[in-house]
């Protein structure tokens, strides 16, 4: 990976492309512009430190129009844009597989900035397009963990670890899911500006510090796009019968077949172990209890199956690294409380133009 020059900025080149919203491509740019001028602002002057150029870069020349609100400038393509020091690949959206048809024409860009040296960083999806074009095989990436079983079906090649928010391979780097672009900023102004420019861009932005795990964001539903019919009918029954002891030989029983061949053929179905499998629907299911019910946490735990409560809250941690006490305080409802003077208010959409504007007012008792 080529080295900056000092007191010369860092060239940034944001691919910029239709996608789900404009916020995956104008949020890391003007987050990343915003965490300079603050700390140019701070260090005064005549500092030294890394500042960044961005541009947007399209597959060809003209506006990019996200639905009726949003239009995008990009200020370059592909075959004019000035050599970058860093490719920032953004989400492709929920299609991911037409997206990423889409948009192979960057891959011949990406491979040769990669030759000449820039790093390349991805966003969510966005390790799609890298993992496209070769320069993740051998390699670990993450990528958003809702598409971590399309991403290892379609890289094989790729050590996918889609419970880590940033995964760091020196001159690749890549970030999980949606706005972990923000905790991939915070991590790209420590890398070239230092922790304390870090720090000021997460306090002045109200950005969360220290996320380093997808695992509490993660749903697990398990793996039934498959055509094994007795398996899938060994799944129901799990889901079903979670307060349960759930033996191997009671599932392999159930379908008639042998311990052995009923662990092979589930392993080959779903990618995971029947134990490992129970424990995870398990967890989900606390989980979704602890986010709905005010039950207790000894209750909860019965309701899904354990008797230890000691291995309950172990694997509770090591599936969501949190403590079932701390993920109710994240995600568990809560009542509204509000002061009889303060009211409710209603947003409501005012079109002015081709921009979306809201307009806010009381909403009558």
């Amino acid at each position: 990976m080529k080295s900056t020059p000092k007191n010369r900025p860092i060239n940034v080149a944001i691919l910029a492309f239709e996608t789900w919203a404009a916020i995956p491509i104008i949020g890391p740019m003007d987050i990343l512009n915003n965490s300079c001028a603050l700390w140019r602002e701070k260090r005064g002057k005549g500092s030294h430190d890394a500042t960044f150029d961005i541009q947007l870069v399209s597959l060809k020349k003209g506006d990019i129009r996200f639905g009726d609100a949003v239009t995008v400038h990009p200020h370059a393509s592909i075959s004019t844009a000035k050599n970058p020091d860093m490719v920032l690949v953004p989400s492709l959206g929920d299609d991911v597989l037409e997206s990423l048809a889409l948009q192979r024409g960057f891959i011949p860009w990406i491979k040769t900035c990669s030759a000449a040296g820039a790093r390349l960083v991805s966003m969510c999806t966005g390790s799609f397009l890298l993992a496209e074009s070769g320069v993740l095989d051998g390699r670990s990436a993450t990528t958003h963990w809702f598409y971590a079983d399309l991403f290892r079906r379609s890289f094989p090649k790729v050590n996918l670890c889609p419970e880590r928010m940033i995964v760091d391979e020196g001159s690749v780097i890549t970030a999980g899911a949606a706005t972990s672009f923000l905790d991939l900023i915070l991590y790209l102004m420590e890398l070239y500006c230092g922790r304390e420019a870090a720090i000021l861009t997460a306090k002045v932005l109200l950005i969360e510090m220290g996320r380093h795990t997808q695992l509490p964001y993660t749903i697990f539903s398990g793996r039934k796009m498959h055509d094994d019919k007795p398996i899938l009918r060994a799944q129901q029954f799990m889901e079903t019968n979670l307060s349960r002891e759930i033996a191997i030989e009671v599932l392999a029983k159930l379908v008639g077949m042998s311990v052995r061949n009923f662990d092979r053929r589930f392993r080959a179905a779903v990618d995971e172990a029947p134990s490992s499998y129970v424990q995870k629907l398990r967890i989900e299911k606390a989980k979704r209890l602890l986010e709905t019910t005010n039950a207790g946490i000894a209750e909860i735990m019965l309701q899904v199956g354990y008797e230890d409560e000691r291995s309950f809250r172990r694997l509770f941690h090591v599936l969501t690294q949190l403590s079932p006490k701390g993920y109710r305080r994240r995600y568990g409802a809560r009542a509204v409380e509000t002061t009889p003077s303060a009211g409710r208010f209603l947003m409501r959409p005012r079109p002015t133009g081709s921009v979306l504007t809201y307009s806010v007012r009381p909403i009558q008792k």
